[in-house]
Parts: structure tokens; sequence; C-alpha cells
């Protein structure tokens, strides 16, 4: 902390009259400087790992002001710092390597034509605006909510898959023809409360979430609540019984509630369903970042006004799951672990 009125004056003086240098490191300088003003020197003192968190978390923010984004921030400091060494480099290079050789058979190569794949995608998302209080103010309990809807589904799941897998072969097959005649109970319960399509409901949803963010309007309140109602449930059954990825119809619940929430004084469709995505995926994976980068594909160029929406949501609703989960730290599973899988 010393040092920052010294650091201030050196960057005052130099950078803008013409030194062939950037701002970044002045900026996480002051940055993290600041932050340790924060701290009594004696805390300090006696708590050298606070130095380097509290350090670490100012210039993050210094690279988020400079770069406009958290997300790259957080990137950044992760590369920065080498966590996971050699091993991690040796994951990495490899797998983006198989990643865009492999985007070639889908996206195509000089005359040969890509494959079509489903792929979670949205092609119409509502325009964003600036984020303002109103975004935040509805954005943080609805995470929080939805971060309650994913975790209670799956411990639903997890119910199910105890009952249906404890017992004689006879008994689990016969349990597990049940849960999948329940799912389907589900989805006509959807049609008849809404008069609906049960396929708006059923499968994985991403075809669904395509329609519901292309025009959110024409949706009814009732409708969403009663897609998260019964969707959710036949969801949590399936978890625990069927084999399937357990994130696409979770992004669905997330969005579905996001934007029956939309019309509250303040919100809006665009920062309702920025919400749902963001804080469903971190609810569901346990996987902030992921989450979030996935939540700004999905919204394309309307992420970028909802950046700093989307990271707070996720944050929100990663403590909110983690909480409720009761496990201090996250156990790694493996790639193909199905034990948790859901409709897909």
């Amino acid at each position: 902390p010393v040092a920052v009125p010294g650091v201030v004056l050196a960057a005052l003086a130099g950078l803008p009259l013409g030194v062939v240098l950037g701002p970044e490191a002045p900026l996480m300088a002051l940055g993290g400087g600041l932050a340790l003003l924060a701290v009594r020197s004696a805390r300090r003192a006696e708590q050298p790992q606070l130095v380097a968190v509290l350090g670490t978390a100012g210039a993050a923010a210094a690279i988020s002001t400079i770069f406009g984004s958290p997300l790259v921030a957080a990137v950044m400091l992760i590369e920065a710092a080498g966590l996971g060494g050699p091993q991690l480099i040796a994951l990495i290079l490899p797998s983006l390597l198989a990643g865009g050789v492999g985007a070639l058979v889908f996206t195509g190569f000089g005359h040969w034509t890509g494959l079509a794949i489903g792929a979670l995608s949205l092609p119409q998302v509502p325009k964003s605006g600036v984020p303002d209080a109103g975004d935040f103010l509805w954005g943080v309990p609805l995470a929080v909510a939805i971060a309650v809807v994913c975790v209670a589904g799956q411990t639903v799941g997890r119910r199910v898959k105890t009952l249906t897998t404890t017992g004689t072969a006879r008994q689990t097959a016969l349990r597990t023809v049940l849960c999948a005649v329940a799912v389907g109970g589900c989805l006509a319960a959807y049609a008849l409360l809404t008069g609906r399509s049960p396929e708006e409901a059923a499968l994985s949803g991403q075809a669904t979430l395509g329609t519901l963010a292309a025009d959110p309007a024409a949706w009814p309140v009732g409708a969403l609540l009663a897609l998260v109602l019964c969707k959710g449930l036949g969801w949590s059954i399936a978890l625990g019984s069927l084999r399937g990825g357990p994130i696409f119809p979770a992004i669905l619940l997330g969005a579905a509630l996001g934007t029956a929430c939309a019309p509250l004084p303040g919100f809006g469709a665009a920062p309702a369903l920025a919400v749902g995505l963001a804080a469903s995926g971190a609810a569901v994976t346990g996987l902030p970042v992921t989450s979030t980068v996935l939540a700004a594909a999905l919204l394309g160029g309307e992420a970028a006004n909802s950046m700093p929406l989307l990271i707070v949501a996720t944050v929100a609703a990663f403590i909110t799951a983690e909480a409720l989960r009761g496990r201090p730290k996250r156990e790694a599973a493996p790639a193909g672990r199905t034990e948790d899988a859901g409709v897909s």
C-alpha cells in the first residue's frame, strides 16, 4: 500500500506523455494496493496468504476495467498463475487441437460442406440494454430461486436412483419402467394444464428453448410456471432412472423461470433470460466459469451488455447450490459418469 501513491504519480506522468507501455501494470498494482489497504498491516503480517488473495482480487478488478470484461480477468489470472502446471498445458493443447480439427466436420472445409448438428443454440434472443438497478434487484433473488429448483431436482433424482437400483434386477427394470410412465404423466399433465403441446416439456428442451428465447411474450406466465413444474418433476424422475445429460433440461427450466419473472417492475425479457441461462448452468454443473461462457455463447452479440449480470447471477446460483448441497468441496466426476443422468 505504501507504493500506491508513487505508482499513481508515475503512471499519470508517464503514460499520457507517450511512453510505449500499456496501463496494465500500474492499474494492477493500484488495484492490488487499494485492496490491501482494506486490511490492517498487523493482520497482513499474521496471514501472508491474505496478501496474495486480496492483491490478486484487486488486480482482477483492474484487469476487468481495462478489458471491459470480468470474464477476461478470470481467465487471464488462471493462465498467468499457471494453475495445474505442465499437466494443465499437456491437457489443454491436445484438447484445443482436437476440438479445432473436429469442428471442421461441422463447419466445412473448402468445398466440402459441413454436417448440420443439433447443438444448443439460440438463433434469436431479446435485445438487451445497459444493466440497471432493477436487473440486479430481481436478478440475484431469481438466480437463488433457480439454484433451489435445480438442486431440488437433483436431490429428487438421487432418491429415485436409490429406489430404482435397490433390489433385484427384475425390480430395477419394473421400477424404471414405472418411472418412465411417470415422466410421460408429467408431460401429459403439462398439456392438460396449459392446452399446449406436450412436446414443449419433452426431450432435452432445446427446441423449446429456442422458441422461448425468440418470442418470450408469446408465453403466458401460467404456461411457464406449468413448464417448470411438470418438466422439472419429469426431469427429476428421469435423473435417477433413465440415461442422458442433465444440463440441457436444467437450462430450459432456468430460462422458463426467468422469463416468468420478466414482467416484474424494472426487469425485462432480456435480463431475465440471461439470469436464467447462467444460474441454471452454474447450479446444475457446479462450474461457474463454464456456465458464464455457455450463457454468453447462447446470447451471442447480446451478451456484451449482459455480462456483468451473467457473472453476478452465476456466482449467486453457484454459492446457493453448494450451500444447499452442504459440500465444502465438490468431487470431480469422470466424464462418462451417468449417475446423475437426465433427459436429453
